[in-house]
């Protein structure tokens, strides 16, 4: 025979809002570990949506910051998002 327990509704509302904001939570820190992370010069140029000749550009004038590391070239993702938020316009 299976036990019936009851719960007062505001413990459960208190639960919820605890269970939410632990699920806030670990979206926030997997944002800022996605944000961590470095991307090949492809997926820059994907992420960006930009030939690979504007991505270079970037790169060579010092709009991107990049680390090269064993002849290849990374980006983090951090700063293509910082480069998107700078050039965001907002429409009237």
């Amino acid at each position: 025979m299976e036990n019936l327990t009851l719960i007062p509704t505001e413990r459960l509302n208190s639960f919820q809002a605890d269970l939410n904001e632990i699920k806030n939570l670990l979206q926030k820190k997997e944002k800022q570990n996605d944000l961590n992370k470095w991307h090949s010069k492809k997926e820059a140029q994907i992420r960006l949506k930009v030939c690979l000749k504007t991505l270079d550009n970037y790169l060579l004038k010092g709009i991107l910051p990049y680390s090269r590391f064993a002849g290849k070239i990374y980006i983090k993702d951090s700063d293509i998002e910082a480069h998107l938020e700078r050039n965001y316009i907002k429409a009237s």
